[in-house]
């Protein structure tokens, strides 16, 4: 990932005309920037191979002929996983030019409330990115692939379409500008998150109460299935990707009852159901959703 702090501690000394004091406080800083910048990657291998094998002791809903399907999500994760390190560099970078302005949250970089209010703001944008991804055609077009999986486990999580994981941050971006979130936020928010969104789609076990506790902060296996059924009603639900508030919030929770059927008619033929078919997916014919 491109050091854009570097720039960013430099340019803070420019205007400041701070001392050496300052000096070494700002390479503290880039050292911790930096050492967050690659926890996100590292957090994101360890739970997924955790959750990997959580799943395989105790499962939620039994895996029956799945091998084949969990290694085509896989080769679509790899894709945009890779693609992640640069729409998390077009973030930071985003938030690194705003930090030069003093604009909104980014007078106080380091106050613990900025970074809170920012980390919220961030969810709470991606939480409409979702949303929005619903109700309009064309984001829908690429976001209905990350439905069309006819079962959710671990594997289901990045599988998305790589056009809509690089447009992902064109939401973000506009809220880091908006709002003037630092980079610190930034950089926290996916340390975050990434556990809630693997969590959400892993095909475990979760005892009712430990559920139900859990849904008043975060998303969980059970209220995130719902989001996948193929009943629109339902999957037009339950979009928090972290914080659950937002559903509540906005009016978009659903409890978390057994599903009507998952994944997305329309589109269950095996060839649909293939790498070279989940790429093709946004020009194949629109899908029926009853």
């Amino acid at each position: 990932m491109i050091r854009l702090l570097d720039w960013l501690s430099a340019k803070r000394l420019t205007w400041r005309g701070d001392g050496p004091a300052s000096g070494s406080r700002s390479i503290i800083d880039f050292a911790m920037n930096e050492t967050l910048e690659k926890l996100p990657a590292l957090i994101f291998i360890v739970l997924f191979a955790s959750l990997w094998g959580w799943e395989a002791l105790a499962t939620a809903r039994p895996f029956a002929g799945d091998a084949a399907r969990r290694w085509r999500n896989l080769g679509i994760s790899l894709i945009n996983f890779l693609l992640g390190g640069l729409t998390a560099a077009t973030m930071l970078a985003a938030s690194a030019w705003i930090a030069t302005t003093g604009w909104g949250l980014a007078q106080w970089p380091g106050a613990a409330v900025a970074i809170i209010a920012g980390v919220l703001l961030l969810d709470m944008t991606d939480y409409w990115r979702h949303r929005v991804s619903h109700w309009w055609g064309p984001l829908w077009r690429l976001h209905r692939l990350h439905h069309t999986d006819p079962r959710i486990d671990i594997t289901t999580a990045l599988r998305s379409h790589p056009i809509e994981q690089v447009l992902r941050p064109v939401f973000i971006v506009a809220a880091i500008v908006a709002f003037g979130i630092a980079p610190l936020a930034v950089l926290i928010y996916p340390l975050l998150v990434l556990p809630v969104l693997l969590f959400q789609h892993a095909n475990v076990r979760v005892p009712a109460a430990l559920d139900r506790a859990l849904v008043w902060l975060v998303s969980t296996p059970a209220m995130h299935l719902v989001h996948h059924s193929r009943r629109a009603g339902e999957t037009d639900s339950n979009y928090a990707t972290g914080l659950t508030v937002w559903d509540r919030l906005f009016g978009s929770f659903s409890p978390s009852p057994a599903p009507h059927g998952i994944g997305l008619d329309g589109f269950d033929r095996p060839p649909q159901q293939t790498l070279r078919g989940m790429l093709a997916n946004p020009w194949q014919a629109p899908t029926t959703r009853t």
